[in-house]
């Protein structure tokens, strides 16, 4: 097997359909299974417990805060979607991925801000806020628009 050209590139693209594959099942089962098997009370107790480690202020907890909130309006939306949620959630279950996946990511990056010494807190919080977080607002917007 050559380890350039076509052959290596053909070879790559058919590894990341697999890889994608994987990733839209797991979305699928955490919006289908996990989160409108119990109208998100389950990932509502998730986020309550999340709510109560994040520390009173910083701007690290309070994008995590942001996010949380978000979040939750985002399953309340869901649920006041009723039956037809699911038909109309399978296309963005992976924008749904995404959107828990930044929110839990913001909660990490508040718990290693507060362990980091001080010259080194905003480095990569800097970072995930400037070119990371954006996109939750945009992924939750996409589900959002998916339910109306």
């Amino acid at each position: 097997m050559r380890e350039w050209g076509i052959e290596q590139i053909v070879r790559d693209s058919r590894v990341a359909m697999i890889y994608e594959g994987t990733n839209e099942i797991q979305a699928i089962d955490l919006l289908m299974r996990k989160v409108l098997a119990d109208q998100g009370a389950g990932m509502c107790a998730l986020l309550d417990r999340i709510a109560a480690d994040l520390a009173p202020s910083g701007a690290a907890d309070d994008r995590a805060r942001e996010g949380l909130t978000a979040l939750r309006a985002l399953l309340e939306t869901i649920r006041a979607a009723g039956p037809d949620a699911a038909s109309k959630l399978y296309p963005v279950a992976g924008d749904f991925l995404r959107v828990v996946t930044f929110t839990l990511m913001a909660w990490a990056w508040a718990r290693l801000e507060r362990c980091a010494l001080p010259h080194e807190q905003a480095k990569g919080a800097r970072a995930f806020a400037r070119w990371v977080w954006p996109e939750r607002a945009m992924r939750q917007g996409m589900v959002e628009q998916a339910l109306a």
